[in-house]
């Protein structure tokens, strides 16, 4: 059986209302109405944090964000012992990619060597994360 292509697209701070494929006459969104078409769009989903960095932490890890030891914005680093689902997607053999804000841990070039980026290079588009065993690209 052939594997899934998985596409896990997140609009941050956006409610499910706010697209036209999900019953907003007054919007028009033609990329996110496609790929709620042709594929799943959760229009009840709750958010664990109403702070950016836990409620990402919580979203990538499927814990509470005081579990993961993230209840707050700015953190140096991210726990190591902490697996995302981003490392078990690549575990079990997917190629992983990452565009757009990560925010679990500041991505200045001081924190290039902290647990969270530890093989980080520096390219024309800013950081390149290889700890989830994903190249993630992280805008800066």
């Amino acid at each position: 059986m052939k594997r899934p292509n998985i596409l896990w697209y997140c609009t941050d701070q956006q409610r499910f209302d706010t697209i036209g494929a999900l019953g907003n006459p007054h919007v028009k969104t033609p990329v996110l109405d496609q790929l709620v078409k042709q594929g799943v769009a959760f229009t009840n989903a709750y958010c664990q944090s109403p702070i950016c960095t836990p409620s990402r932490a919580s979203f990538m890890t499927g814990l509470y964000p005081s579990r993961a030891r993230t209840t707050r914005n700015g953190n140096a680093t991210f726990p190591s012992d902490i697996p995302l689902i981003s490392k078990l997607i690549a575990d079990a053999g997917y190629r992983c990619g990452l565009v757009g804000k990560f925010h679990l841990a500041s991505t200045t070039v001081s924190n290039i060597g902290s647990t969270l980026m530890p093989r980080a290079t520096i390219g024309p588009r800013g950081p390149t994360l290889t700890r989830t065993g994903c190249e993630n690209k992280v805008a800066t």
